[in-house]
């Protein structure tokens, strides 16, 4: 079967949206329940943006992705800009989870088996959060590391290339390998233990002035609060595996946030750019 053939009955929907994970289309299927968006899960950050290109040079105009931001910059101002072309959406949480750390929801949950008060909740919630500064100053740093050693880093070499000097070349006169030496020199445990310090701090400022609820990872919280509220000996009639009741719970949740009229925005907000850019463009080559 011809390769465009193939993607052509893949992207079955007005809108075919790849996603990171089950957890995420699930989430979003049941929180917007519009049956012009199809997703499909592409397996981590990297996965959807790469399948996502490859149906962009295809010519798909229909297909979109929907990242997490982790430590990348969102692209959210740019949504609804018909100058802007991208096609992979990146979230202006750190991920769908954090979505997921709403203390009413949770709270007229069905999966709140134990009774827990809305304030209870939030307690368990911002306890979470709190544990988590060290952590999250890691992860920061970690990512800090990433950028220094491998970004911008070396693009594709042209088909043309066809000497060792050229490739070497190519290698060592990229923007990556001239920073190697500076990023090196400056890279030493005392700059570890500044960079340490410093995200410490900042993680410490976003829980006093909430702004954690964005920069966190939610995963981990959202996680331990669903394991604080459910009470497995409680409905022995069902044991799902610990990714099908995160699955379970965002479902519930999105039926309680749509009830309430309190959808985030910004999944309100990505749903309209998607029409939006539909509206603009022809469904396939």
């Amino acid at each position: 079967m011809p390769r465009d053939v193939a993607r052509a009955g893949l992207y079955r929907g007005s809108i075919n949206l790849w996603v990171e994970d089950a957890l995420t289309r699930e989430y979003l299927s049941t929180l917007w329940n519009d049956p012009s968006v199809f997703f499909l899960v592409g397996g981590g950050n990297e996965g959807v943006r790469a399948i996502v290109k490859d149906a962009d040079e295809a010519g798909f105009a229909n297909v979109f992705g929907l990242t997490d931001r982790d430590f990348r910059p969102t692209n959210k101002p740019g949504w609804n800009d018909p100058n802007r072309t991208f096609r992979t959406f990146v979230l202006p949480v750190h991920e769908i989870e954090n979505y997921l750390l709403d203390s009413l929801s949770l709270h007229s949950s069905l999966f709140n088996n134990r009774g827990l008060s809305e304030t209870d909740i939030q307690t368990i919630i911002e306890e979470g959060a709190s544990r988590l500064c060290w952590w999250a100053a890691c992860r920061e740093v970690v990512a800090e590391s990433k950028r220094r050693f491998r970004e911008p880093f070396v693009i594709d070499p042209p088909c043309t290339l066809n000497s060792q000097s050229a490739a070497k070349d190519h290698i060592c006169n990229s923007p990556w390998f001239q920073k190697l030496d500076t990023e090196s020199a400056r890279t030493k445990e005392s700059d570890i233990d500044q960079l340490l310090n410093d995200r410490y701090q900042e993680a410490q400022n976003r829980l006093k002035d909430g702004t954690w609820r964005i920069e966190f990872a939610g995963k981990e919280i959202f996680r331990e609060t669903g394991s604080r509220i459910f009470d497995r000996t409680m409905n022995r009639g069902y044991n799902p595996t610990p990714a099908d009741f995160d699955i379970d719970l965002a479902k519930d949740i999105a039926v309680s946030q749509v009830a309430s009229g309190s959808s985030p925005t910004d999944l309100v907000d990505l749903l309209a750019a998607l029409k939006s850019r539909i509206a603009r463009t022809p469904s396939a080559p």
